[in-house]
């Protein structure tokens, strides 16, 4: 009997220590910061450590100002969490002398970023992306120098 409860106790430590670990898993805060590209690739998105974001248009008409826009804006952002564990994030970023806030409902599953728009309801979806570098390839004098044989 003795060792029946020490086995049900020691379950039971192993489910509250896992159960702290999954309440302490990434905070919204966190989850939401990388870049983020949509998948046609004209709109991105970069949320950085301090607020700080920065949106990319490629070539898209921006419906609040119905402008064309092509390059990138800095803006901020704030990151709510509802009682129900619905995450929002509010920008707020000046295009053309127009100040813009948006606000979206987010959810971050693996590296997709699902932003809602809060006002039409429309669904977008983002992936995680690293920015591809292109490294020079070193070659050494002797393989510079070298004649070429016919």
């Amino acid at each position: 009997m003795k060792n029946v409860k020490r086995v049900l106790a020691a379950v039971l430590v192993a489910l509250v220590v896992l159960t702290c670990f999954a309440a302490c898993g990434t905070t919204p805060q966190k989850a939401i910061l990388g870049k983020w590209r949509d998948s046609t690739g004209t709109t991105g998105y970069e949320f950085k450590e301090g607020n700080a974001c920065v949106i990319t248009y490629a070539d898209v008409v921006i419906p609040i100002i119905g402008t064309k826009y092509d390059g990138s804006v800095d803006g901020i952002y704030t990151i709510e969490e509802a009682e129900d564990g619905t995450c929002y994030v509010t920008l707020t970023y000046t295009l053309f002398t127009t100040s813009i806030t948006k606000r979206y409902m987010f959810k971050v599953e693996g590296s997709a970023l699902t932003l809602t728009d809060m006002e039409d309801q429309t669904q977008t979806v983002f992936m995680a992306y690293e920015e591809e570098t292109t490294v020079p390839v070193e070659t050494s004098a002797a393989e510079t120098s070298a004649p070429v044989s016919q």
